[in-house]
């Protein structure tokens, strides 16, 4: 009979010991959750021609950095597309980086020439000079495109670049970044394509549906310029390239 009830206190033991340790588990996976980078899913926009096109020649623009040109919490509404975007703060030199970034995805295109943003902005200097100031945006990008013998232009803009504060494991504030890009055919103004990304970094636990993107990231948070380049690849996957 003793060892009997021995035996019984020796399986609640062991019972109470499995319960503790799966409760521990439990709540050690719960901390990570609240604590683990995912991301607020990025919204990845692209609209493709209806045929396929025939570009040979492209001219880039540079980045336009829309917060210093409109500021803070501004609601901008695109007078080429027609659509409405919220303009929030752009580190210094982001348009520098976005517009590098540009370039290198382009030149992965093979078969296509590419006229780069300095010559874009010598033209569109001269062209937007004296009487013309005031000229429509469309048509000064169309005329500087004409004017360089180019099949279309390709400008984008940056809406949202703010850089985490913290390190990979632990951060007060995660990197967030918006911007899109246009794609103009300079014989008729007609809009080619469009590519727009949007995404803040969050914790999994307030997104469990990208999972996939944690582990990619390797449960790290992301620095802005990580993000914008890994967005540059998802987005030119629809570029009408030749």
């Amino acid at each position: 009979m003793r060892g009997n009830i021995t035996d019984r206190m020796l399986i609640d033991s062991k019972s109470k010991t499995t319960v503790l340790l799966a409760l521990l588990v439990m709540i050690f996976f719960c901390m990570l959750l609240f604590l683990t980078p995912a991301c607020q899913a990025p919204k990845i926009v692209t609209e493709n021609p209806p045929e396929p096109l025939k570009l040979n020649k492209i001219l880039l623009f540079p980045f336009k950095d829309m917060y210093h040109l409109y500021g803070d919490n501004v609601v901008f509404r695109c007078s080429l597309c027609d659509k409405v975007y919220m303009i929030g703060e752009v580190t210094e030199d982001a348009g520098d980086f976005l517009t590098e970034q540009l370039i290198l995805s382009m030149k992965n295109f093979q078969g296509l020439e590419l006229v780069l943003p300095s010559q874009a902005q010598a033209v569109m200097s001269d062209l937007s000079a004296g009487d013309q100031k005031d000229l429509p945006e469309k048509y000064l990008l169309i005329e500087t495109g004409r004017i360089l013998k180019t099949d279309a232009v390709l400008l984008g803009r940056v809406f949202r670049f703010k850089e985490r504060v913290g390190t990979d494991y632990s951060v007060e504030s995660p990197a967030s970044v918006s911007f899109d890009m246009i794609l103009i055919n300079v014989a008729d103004g007609r809009i080619l394509w469009t590519g727009y990304f949007d995404e803040t970094q969050r914790t999994l636990s307030e997104n469990l549906f990208r999972f996939g993107t944690f582990l990619k990231r390797k449960g790290r948070w992301i620095t802005a310029e990580q993000m914008a380049a890994s967005a540059f690849e998802k987005i030119f996957k629809t570029f009408p390239a030749p």
